[in-house]
């Protein structure tokens, strides 16, 4: 059985991920993958309230999002790209909300993925270094992948 970093990490992958970067082939796209990731139980706490899309104190905003989905996890990802130019120094984050049933070996990251489709990335354009720190605010990444990995 998966656990559940596994299964968010499955589930970053396929939506996230895209290896387009092979001259060989003539696939001139980016390659983009999943550099880092930490994960949280999904918590209504003051302690992890800056990471939830809502205040607590509006009921109306907390209301629409639980009504859409309550999420279990919430996981902070940041992506790399690599293409023509070479591998990218900066790299973008966000913070998704996962709904994970273990029993079923399921995760599904479109829990409230308004908040990370819509706008801008949380964390846009830092370096590598300053991604990692901004991760570890939230938690100790599960994963951490510098390197393209589709070359």
């Amino acid at each position: 059985m998966k656990t559940v970093n596994e299964l968010i990490l499955e589930r970053l992958k396929e939506e996230f991920e895209r290896n387009g970067y092979n001259p060989a082939q003539q696939m001139f796209d980016d390659n983009v993958w999943v550099m880092t990731a930490a994960v949280i139980p999904f918590e209504e706490e003051l302690e992890v309230a800056d990471l939830l899309p809502y205040s607590l104190e509006d009921v109306t905003l907390r209301e629409s999002y639980l009504n859409q989905g309550k999420p279990t996890h919430i996981v902070r990802v940041v992506l790399r790209t690599n293409g023509s130019y070479g591998l990218c120094e900066y790299v973008d984050g966000t913070d998704v909300y996962f709904s994970v049933d273990r029993k079923k070996q399921k995760a599904d990251c479109l829990v409230w993925s308004d908040t990370w489709v819509e706008g801008p990335p949380k964390f846009e354009g830092g370096s590598v270094e300053s991604s990692l720190s901004w991760v570890r605010r939230m938690g100790e990444p599960f994963i951490i992948f510098v390197k393209d990995p589709f070359i």
